[in-house]
Parts: structure tokens; sequence; C-alpha cells
């Protein structure tokens, strides 16, 4: 055997065994456990186990990563997904959860997928996000997760029903991002809106059929956008009547056909921006919802309009 094959056969068994590879330099697994455990926080989850066959040290480092993003879950293997998530929640065993993010077909596993929200809820979850699909009966989330006390960042992106419990607690939540939902009543809704510690509010392309008068009131709050579907509210219901009262915005915006009425009560903007879609069947209303959004925020020290804005504004008073 020459020399250079000898020296690669030596690199060979140093790799595998995890000791010093070449020129003096040591291993990664060297490295202290803390430091480790933020690395493998890093990687998505299927890589995070992954990383156990390294070595002995790295065999449970996986089970404290607090990052736990689970996607996929769509035919034809989606109950090899389920059976995947279901593992990993049971074997981590209780180490906190930071961030948990999950998205897939639910279908008729509402409970099994419940089970799933309320672990990352026991283990003081911060930072939720639920993107789920295709379901083929009513869904409702476990009343504790509008009941944790740790969690900072929500984000919903469903086209389904959120049905809220009555009483809905969330005292150290920052940002709330809801995305094509259809919102269930006006009181539990307004909950929702005032929390005591919201700083960001988006409410994009949701569903405000069912309401009728509701009251965005989070003195904190510093970011609201709300953008309209279309097909949000029917041409002939009125719309809902959306108060934001009682607020001091950094940054407001209004994107959609005012299909609901928006207004500004002892609230002070210093950045809005509003942009409308035309909509012929609805001019004289677009118009005067218009002038009492634009009335709250007289104010305001940057001011956006699209030309949309002032096209519903001043063209009827000149015909």
């Amino acid at each position: 055997m020459n020399a250079n094959s000898l020296i690669r056969k030596t690199r060979r068994k140093k790799l595998k065994t995890g000791k010093e590879t070449d020129c003096g330099g040591k291993s990664i697994s060297n490295l202290p456990e803390e430091v480790l455990e933020h690395i493998v926080s890093f990687l998505p989850i299927q890589e995070a186990i992954r990383t156990s066959i390294i070595s002995k040290k790295w065999l449970n480092l996986w089970k404290s990563t607090p990052n736990l993003t689970f996607y996929g879950g769509y035919s034809p293997k989606r109950k090899l997904f389920m059976d995947f998530v279901e593992r990993v929640l049971v074997l981590r065993g209780p180490s906190n959860i930071e961030k948990f993010r999950l998205l897939c077909e639910a279908k008729d596993d509402q409970s099994r997928i419940g089970t799933w929200i309320s672990a990352a809820v026991n283990r003081n979850v911060k930072d939720v996000y639920l993107g789920l699909s295709d379901f083929e009966s009513s869904f409702v989330f476990p009343r504790c997760l509008f009941n944790c006390k740790t969690l900072t960042e929500f984000e919903i992106d469903m086209l389904f029903t959120l049905k809220l419990p009555s009483s809905i607690s969330l005292p150290c939540l920052k940002i709330l991002n809801l995305r094509q939902v259809t919102f269930i009543n006006d009181q539990s809704t307004q909950q929702l809106f005032s929390l005591p510690n919201l700083v960001e509010l988006e409410i994009y392309e949701c569903n405000w059929k069912n309401l009728v008068w509701v009251t965005i009131c989070a003195p904190k709050l510093q970011q609201l956008a709300i953008y309209e579907s279309h097909e949000s509210t029917p041409a002939n219901s009125g719309g809902c009547h959306v108060r934001i009262f009682r607020t001091h915005l950094a940054y407001f915006r209004c994107w959609g056909t005012l299909s609901n009425e928006f207004c500004l009560d002892e609230s002070s903007v210093v950045e809005t921006y509003i942009s409308l879609l035309s909509d012929s069947d609805r001019q004289r209303e677009t118009a005067c919802r218009s002038y009492k959004l634009l009335e709250g925020i007289s104010s305001v020290k940057t001011l956006y309009l699209t030309i949309d804005v002032v096209d519903v504004c001043f063209l009827p008073l000149f015909p």
C-alpha cells in the first residue's frame, strides 16, 4: 500500500469516528453541547434528526431543538408525514418549543392535529404558524391555543371559519396575522383584535360576512394592515362597521373595495396608505366610506392615495 492510499484510509476512519480529521484540526463534535444544540436548531427537523447518527454525543441533540417546522402531508405520502409528526412530538420530550409551524392537509384528523397544537402550547411555544387545508369536517382549534400565556407571534393561513372560544387570553401576543379566515361573530372577533400587548395586526383577504360591528382597541397597536377580499362581503349586506378606537398607529394600510366600513376614532396615524379597487355597482357607498375613513386620519403626517381613491372621492362631484 502506498503512502497516499494510507493517508486517505486514515482520514476516512477519523471522519467516521468523529475524531480529528486532518492538519491537527478538531471535529465539530468537540464543541460544547450548548453550541451543538444551537447549530442543530437551524436545521429542518428531518435534517436535525439525521444528525443523531454522527456519534453518541449527537444522538439526542435534536430532541432539544426549539424550532419545529412540519411541511407536507399531501397525498399519497400523507400517512407517513402524519406518523412522522407524531413520533417527533412524542420522542423529543418536555423541552420548550420556540417556533411551531404546521402546513398540511387536515382531512378528518382534527383531533390528532389538535393534540399536536396542544403539545406545543404545553411546551411554552412563542411563535405559531398554521396553514391547514382540505377539511373534511368542521375544524376547531383547541381552546388552550387562545389562552396561551407565552405566545408572542401567531399566524393563521387557512380558508375556514375561525371558531373562537368565549374567553381569549393572549397576554404576550405582539404579532397577529390572519389570512383567508371567516370570522364567526362580533364578540369573539373583537376580543382577538383588542389584545393588551398587540403591536402588529394584519387581516388579509378574510371574510367579514357574519359581522355587524367590531371595534379594534389595542392600546399598543403600531401597525395595522387590512386587505379586503373581493368576495369577503356580499354586495347587498352593508358589510361590517369596523371602529379603530384609541390607537396610536405608526402605519396603517387599507386595500380593497371598502365593502366594509372602516373609521378611526380618537386615534392617530403617522403614515397611511389607502388603495381602492373600483366597483361601479357601489360607487356612491364607496365614496361615502372613503370620506369617513379620510376624515378619521386628518392628522396623518404622510398619506399615500392611489388614483382610484381620488376618482371615487372627487369625480362624483363633477358630473
